[in-house]
């Protein structure tokens, strides 16, 4: 039986962006934790690596967010199909309230041995995301299930939050880590709970709950994996979220901070002296922040172009990136104008990467107009992409680290940008042909 959720009146358009403020602040304080926690442990492992008794190496650092990853794609669909039934609100608060629990651990880190407490630690931080990332994005698609145009401008500013908030995070944690050292895990709790306080205040929306037998709920949510597009899409996307894998962990900072340099490449260690930190915050935070700036352009200017010809476009963007950032690896430490150069090129590069993301999770969420029941399940398919992509990305990307330094993460990201690329000219044809012959729509 079908049981609307109370208050499921639809909010005019203009009420929108008053309504979702907590839910996005909520979010954007969230990521801010997200990149200031991958900064901070970067710069901890690399303070821990000479006390450990052995070095500390690039593969062990994957295996931290490689832990995180498969308890994230692991339990996300679960709750993403627990919130189709239970609700969003309560999942939208306990996601926080973990992560609250896993930083403050994080401060009584073992100076001797600190992998099996910290790899036990990202268990924790697993489920906390595995809540919270599908609850937020089936309230938001629930939320704007009549309201096509405002459902495009919601998820990129989403979008825009979550790389804004890693901004401000990256940004702020190397200064943190300098001035504060280990109790600066501190701020990152106070951050949850700021969170948490935020997601109780988020109003109800519309939300069709049906509580049917376990049989009946496994039927459909096997016909729904199995949809065409879905399944032609996912080769894609888990691709590009294996580069946020690589370009957006700790393995990053690991390698501009650790005390490792290769012949040839000028990014190896070139931010390990002293006040280091505070120079890995103003790079990172200001690309970061690019990257917000140019997602709120799409935000406005999403609609005018198709979602898969924006999605093609952005991997040209990647391309242009690691042309970039190879002329800047390779280039001589003294030569500023070249370096200048190459710095632009990269700017161009990630403004047209930045379309991808909101591009695609719009037209996951017009996949879910077809499977309104179920849309936490299917918006949880983000987190599910984002794990297998990270797993991906922060596994293969501590090997190609470890034998070609930073060389090998742009290696890794172009071999990815590849398989993304093929996936979406599959899926273009795909879309060209059942319109060409009056198909079903995307959502069905």
């Amino acid at each position: 039986m079908l049981q609307p959720w109370n208050n499921w009146k639809t909010k005019p358009a203009k009420r929108v962006s008053a309504t979702a403020f907590s839910l996005l602040l909520g979010t954007f304080l969230l990521r801010v934790n997200g990149g200031a926690s991958s900064l901070m442990v970067g710069r901890f492992l690399a303070e821990l690596a000479p006390r450990h008794g052995r070095a500390i190496t690039s593969v062990e650092v994957g295996l931290l967010s490689v832990t995180y990853f498969i308890v994230e794609l692991s339990l996300s669909p679960v709750m993403g199909g627990l919130s189709d039934r239970w609700g969003r609100r309560i999942f939208l608060t306990l996601g926080p309230i973990f992560g609250l629990l896993q930083v403050t651990l994080l401060f009584f880190t073992p100076a001797d041995d600190p992998f099996p407490y910290l790899l036990s630690l990202q268990v924790l931080a697993g489920i906390s995301s595995a809540m919270q990332v599908p609850a937020v994005l089936g309230y938001l698609a629930d939320y704007t299930s009549q309201e096509p145009e405002l459902r495009v401008r919601l998820m990129s500013f989403y979008e825009l939050v979550t790389s804004g908030g890693l901004a401000v995070g990256v940004a702020c944690a190397g200064f943190a880590w300098d001035h504060f050292s280990r109790a600066s895990f501190l701020l990152l709790a106070a951050g949850y709970l700021a969170a948490a306080c935020c997601m109780l205040a988020v109003p109800r929306t519309r939300q069709i709950v049906e509580h049917g037998g376990v049989r009946v709920l496994a039927s459909r949510y096997w016909r729904l994996l199995r949809s065409p597009r879905l399944f032609i899409f996912m080769p894609a996307w888990i691709s590009i979220f294996a580069l946020v894998g690589i370009w957006l962990s700790s393995q990053l900072t690991f390698l501009l901070s650790a005390h490792r340099h290769m012949p040839g490449q000028f990014l190896m260690g070139s931010l390990s002296g002293a006040g280091g930190g505070g120079h890995l915050s103003l790079v990172l935070g200001s690309v970061v922040l690019f990257f917000g700036l140019c997602l709120l352009f799409w935000a406005f200017f999403l609609n005018r172009v198709p979602r898969l010809l924006l999605m093609l476009f952005s991997i040209g963007g990647i391309y242009v990136a690691c042309m970039a950032l190879l002329g800047l690896n390779h280039s001589a430490p003294d030569n500023r104008p070249l370096q200048t150069g190459w710095v632009l090129l990269l700017l161009v590069g990630v403004f047209a990467e930045t379309g991808f993301a909101p591009a695609a999770l719009s037209y996951l969420a017009d996949l879910s107009e077809g499977a309104a029941k179920d849309r936490g399940l299917l918006m949880g398919l983000y987190s599910v992409f984002l794990g297998l992509g990270q797993l991906l990305g922060n596994g293969l990307g501590g090997v190609f680290a470890q034998k070609w330094g930073f060389d090998g993460l742009i290696y890794l990201t172009a071999l990815l940008a590849l398989v993304a690329l093929v996936a979406l000219l599959f899926l273009f044809r795909y879309d060209r042909r059942i319109s060409l012959t009056g198909g079903t729509r995307p959502a069905e």
